[in-house]
């Protein structure tokens, strides 16, 4: 087992707080590549909307969160050694694969788990899209952000 990202949030201020400090990090990344396609300032204005923005961010805190990758036996022994059990477990994908992406989630007492055969970047992101999409999203914005 081996872990890929850098944010595992413990409470749903750490998660916020994250969510808070990407938000400047997604407008600079819109800003260059809007110059990269080189929108002129008009079309900058028509097509940049606020939900184009908040879909950055949204991407930026996703693609952050901390992954853990193994096969099915090393998830079902994090498991096991975990303060989880298998009813909090949220599982995507196919049984008849071996290999397993899980992100916990503590404060939504929630693990979320995603199979794959060949591709742990490909599950990986999938995985934490799924995460945002579950808990993150109604987490920050039922808080008004």
């Amino acid at each position: 087992m081996h872990t890929r990202g850098t944010f595992a949030p413990e409470t749903r201020a750490d998660a916020l707080e994250r969510y808070e400090e990407v938000g400047p990090v997604a407008q600079v990344v819109v800003r260059e590549a809007t110059k990269a396609m080189e929108f002129d300032a008009d079309e900058y204005d028509e097509r940049v909307t606020p939900e184009v923005v908040q879909t950055a961010r949204d991407a930026t805190f996703s693609e952050l969160l901390a992954v853990h990758v193994g096969d099915e036996s090393e998830f079902e022994a994090w498991l096991a050694d975990s303060e989880f059990d298998d009813e909090d477990v949220v599982r995507i994908g196919s049984e008849t694969v071996e290999n397993v992406v899980w992100h916990p989630i503590p404060f939504a007492d929630t693990v979320i788990a995603a199979t794959y055969q060949e591709e742990p970047d490909a599950a990986a992101s999938t995985l934490r899209r799924n995460a945002f999409g579950r808990v993150y999203r109604e987490e920050f914005y039922a808080s008004g952000r």
